[in-house]
């Protein structure tokens, strides 16, 4: 498993939300698998497996699958949009 990030918001996460992140996800990605009563998404972006999660009320958790440079990149230009989307603000991705 790879590095994680989360964006955190101070307001719940809206349905509305988890419907723009959606948007966003299946904009962005390759293949894209949802579950979870639209609150968990497993996706490939650019060849690369990431997992997101919205499953807490203010919390969007971000995994990559793989541990380079790369998916640690994709997850501060993923989380950096999401934290935009939603209004929050992102951690730095760590393993």
């Amino acid at each position: 498993m790879g590095p994680t990030a989360a964006v955190v918001t101070e307001e719940l996460i809206t349905d509305e939300q988890l419907l723009a992140i959606d948007a966003l996800l299946s904009k962005l990605a390759g293949q894209i698998i949802r579950t979870r009563k639209g609150r968990v998404w497993s996706l490939w972006i650019d060849e690369r497996p990431l997992d997101v999660s919205a499953t807490d009320p203010h919390t969007v958790t971000l995994a990559a699958g793989l541990n380079s440079s790369q998916d640690y990149d994709m997850l501060r230009e993923l989380g950096q949009r999401l934290a935009d989307l939603l209004g929050g603000s992102m951690t730095e991705p760590t393993k």
